[in-house]
C-alpha cells in the first residue's frame, strides 16, 4: 500500500478478461464493479465493440479486430475530485509515450484526444465515482486505432499502422501500454503530479501557441493560446491575443 492507503498494483492488467464481443467494455467493468470486488488494475479487452463509448455521448466506432479496445479498473481514492483531470492527463502521456516510440508525429489534443498528423489515433472515456470529495474508483476506456486501414469519410482518424506504413504486433503493443500506465499510475498516487502535468504540457497541441478554435454555441471563429489546464480540466486560454478565458470542454472546437 502506498502512503494515501491505496493497494497499488505492481503492474495494470494482471487481471485480464477477454471478450470476443460486447457491447462496451466500461459499460461491462461498470457492470462488473457493482456486483463484485474487482480487484485494482483490472482490464476488460475486447475485440469488438458494438456500442463503444466516446466523448460527450459519442459513439467510439471500431473495426474488428483490427484495434485496442479496453478499459481499465483504478482505485483512484488517492485524489480529490477537485483534481480529477491529472487521471486525464496521466492517461494521455501514457499513449502518446507508447506512440512517441514509432513516430515524432504524435500531440495530444485538449482535452484527452490523441493525434497523429492531426488524425485522431485514440479515443478515451474516463467515467468516476465519487465518495465525498474524492475519486472513489474509475474505468478508463481506450480506443486505439492500430491495423485500421479505412475510416469513414467525415471522420479524420488514422491508425498506427496507417500513419507509420509498417506492421505492428498488437499485442506487444497492448503490453508496453499496460506498462507504461503502472509506472504513470504509480507516479500520480505517489503525489508527483509536476511530472504529469509538465509531460502533457511539453505535448499538448496549442499549449503556448496561437491556433484556430470556434465556439460551439455560434461557430464563430477565433485564435488561441492554451496557457493553462487546471486539475479539473477547464483551460484558460488567451482569445484573439487579447482576453483571458476559463473554458470547459464543450465550449470550444479545435479547427
Amino acid at each position: 500500500m502506498n502512503k494515501f492507503g491505496t493497494n497499488i498494483p505492481d503492474k495494470i492488467g494482471q487481471t485480464i478478461i477477454e471478450l470476443d464481443s460486447v457491447d462496451s467494455t466500461n459499460n461491462y467493468l461498470s457492470k462488473l464493479a457493482n456486483e463484485t470486488i474487482v480487484e485494482n488494475g483490472s482490464v476488460i479487452l475486447a475485440h469488438f465493440q458494438t456500442k463503444g463509448k466516446g466523448q460527450r455521448g459519442n459513439s467510439w466506432k471500431s473495426e474488428a479486430g483490427s484495434n485496442l479496445t479496453f478499459s481499465v479498473f483504478l482505485d483512484m481514492s488517492f485524489l480529490k475530485l477537485s483534481q480529477n483531470f491529472l487521471l486525464s492527463m496521466l492517461v494521455c502521456n501514457s499513449v502518446h509515450e507508447l506512440l512517441s516510440n514509432y513516430t515524432t508525429d504524435c500531440k495530444i489534443k485538449w482535452p484527452n484526444d490523441i493525434l497523429l498528423n492531426r488524425n485522431k489515433v485514440c479515443g478515451i472515456l474516463i467515467e468516476n465515482s465519487v465518495q465525498r470529495n474524492y475519486l472513489s474508483h474509475s474505468i478508463i476506456g481506450i480506443g486505439l486505432n492500430v491495423k485500421q486501414q479505412k475510416f469513414e469519410k467525415n471522420i479524420q482518424a488514422t491508425s498506427v499502422e496507417k500513419h507509420i506504413k509498417q506492421s505492428i504486433n498488437k499485442n506487444k503493443l497492448f503490453t508496453k501500454l499496460l506498462e507504461i500506465l503502472s509506472k504513470n499510475y504509480l507516479l500520480l498516487s505517489q503525489g508527483n503530479q509536476l511530472a504529469i502535468k509538465n509531460y502533457y504540457y511539453q505535448n499538448l497541441l496549442g499549449y503556448q501557441s496561437e491556433l484556430t478554435y470556434e465556439w460551439s454555441k455560434t461557430s464563430n471563429r477565433f485564435t488561441g493560446e492554451i496557457l493553462e489546464v487546471k486539475d479539473n480540466g477547464f483551460v484558460k486560454i488567451r482569445v484573439n491575443q487579447q482576453e483571458i478565458r476559463m473554458i470547459e470542454m464543450k465550449e470550444i472546437r479545435l479547427l
